[in-house]
């Protein structure tokens, strides 16, 4: 038998793919590992805003405030719309000692509602409907009692004459009004409050609860039946912090907002200390029918504001620029644009010029450059010209990196307010910002002319 010359191969387990194919992984993983841990480039759209001073308080409404109480022990009746106009003489509330009255009110088919009426009643449901919040339930009950009050002096006449002849309600009394003005159906204690008066409680709203006052209330003698305001003109004071009292101290008057519907007006003040404590009184002379419901008031006082572009201020950068004077600027390049032109010396130590066609910023009398762009004592020239300037001086100039075209461009801002979360800049100025820019938030981990990817 012929003997065989095949040599059997051992298998060593290597393999090139499998080789590969660690190699590959290893690489994505340290890939993903470097971009998980990599802080990233956080981008921003300007917008153009203002803005202003976070100085939120609650003032307190102080009115000339008539309020009016029971000389007998009944039931109570209101024959006027809340915080609707009465005249002096008017009957503004009845008192029944007997009761009957309600049911009189029940039985009572005689008056007849108008489109002009019912038209009013649903103007008040769809104000309601709108502004309805549920951290704010106690106002269904207030809505209730203006529609019962606006009804009520629908048929308020007719129902009066039917109560004053009904037999056996010899108690009846009517009430009117010892002045015109408003007339509200709550009280709060605070009725007199004035700054002689005024001290750190009152300001404690748990302490000094509303309570209305709607028909069909029993009510007992020396207790407050209604109130009248009977001046357009009314007041709010507010407490004062230490930074407040300064900002205020040097003006007479102030813009501030009502948060409850955002309406804004520049009214006058004083300023007045009470009990070791600063406040302020701020006049007014309108919008007091407006607010006559309520008797805190939240404000936001417009210490400081501005009005331009809005960007954050960790945004901002700072860049070191040679400042050279703007006389020096020709014009120059291929495109005739702006340019500064500099002398170097050629390697042969001929005398060369170039020409800096990129400005950090440029006002009317100098012209900021990168002091990256040239060394420290660069003499800067006017071409056909003896006239040169070295450049030494080094300003910082602020800015942000602008990423429009894909990379970091620097874009010189002017700053014209500042808070702690966004400053507001210039808007249409050389060199800087337009709305609708994207800029880079935070450009401590990035460089100019750095790939945005």
């Amino acid at each position: 038998m012929a003997k065989s010359n095949v040599v059997k191969y051992r298998r060593t387990g290597f393999s090139i793919g499998s080789v590969l194919f660690v190699i590959i992984l290893l690489y994505i993983v340290f890939v993903s590992v470097h971009f998980i841990r990599k802080e990233h480039i956080a981008i921003y759209e300007v917008t153009e805003k203002q803005i202003y001073d976070d100085n939120t308080t609650t003032g307190i409404a102080v009115r000339k405030e008539e309020v009016y109480t029971a000389d007998q022990a009944g039931y109570v009746g209101y024959y006027n719309k809340n915080s609707s106009k009465v005249s002096k003489g008017s009957t503004i509330y009845t008192i029944d000692p007997a009761g009957t009255y309600n049911d009189k009110l029940t039985e009572s088919d005689t008056a007849e509602l108008s489109s002009e009426n019912i038209s009013d009643i649903r103007g008040k449901i769809k104000s309601f409907h709108t502004d309805f919040r549920y951290d704010d339930y106690s106002s269904v009950y207030n809505f209730k009692y203006s529609v019962e009050s606006s009804v009520l002096a629908l048929v308020s006449d007719t129902m009066i004459a039917q109560l004053q002849d009904s037999p056996g309600n010899s108690g009846f009394s009517l009430y009117s009004a010892n002045n015109t003005g408003i007339v509200t159906y709550w009280t709060d204690g605070l009725e007199n409050l004035d700054e002689t008066s005024v001290n750190e409680d009152c300001f404690i709203e748990e302490n000094h609860p509303k309570t209305t006052h709607k028909t069909s209330d029993s009510i007992n003698v020396g207790e407050a039946a209604c109130k009248i305001v009977t001046d357009e003109n009314w007041n709010i004071i507010i407490k004062l912090d230490e930074k407040q009292k300064q900002k205020l101290e040097d003006k007479d008057t102030v813009r501030i907002r009502f948060m409850k519907d955002n309406l804004e007006t520049t009214v006058p003040y004083t300023l007045f200390s009470a009990d070791d404590a600063d406040y302020a009184n701020i006049a007014l002379d309108r919008y007091m029918i407006r607010y006559i419901d309520d008797r805190y008031i939240k404000l936001e006082l417009i210490l400081n504001s501005a009005e331009g572009l809005k960007i954050p201020v960790s945004s901002v950068l700072e860049k070191n620029c040679y400042v050279i004077p703007a006389e020096y600027i020709t014009k120059g390049g291929d495109s005739g644009n702006d340019v500064l032109v500099y002398e170097y010396t050629k390697k042969d130590g001929s005398k060369g010029s170039r020409n800096i066609e990129s400005f950090a910023y440029k006002d009317d009398k100098y012209v900021y450059v990168d002091a990256l762009l040239i060394q420290p004592g660069t003499n800067i020239c006017i071409p056909s010209s003896e006239k040169r300037f070295p450049v030494s001086e080094i300003k910082a100039i602020k800015g942000v990196y602008n990423v429009n075209e894909g990379y970091c461009q620097f874009k010189h801002i002017e700053i014209i307010y500042e808070n702690k979360e966004y400053c507001i800049v210039k808007k249409d100025t050389e060199y800087g910002l337009s709305v609708y820019d994207h800029i880079v938030v935070n450009p401590d981990i990035i460089d100019e002319d750095d790939i945005i990817y």
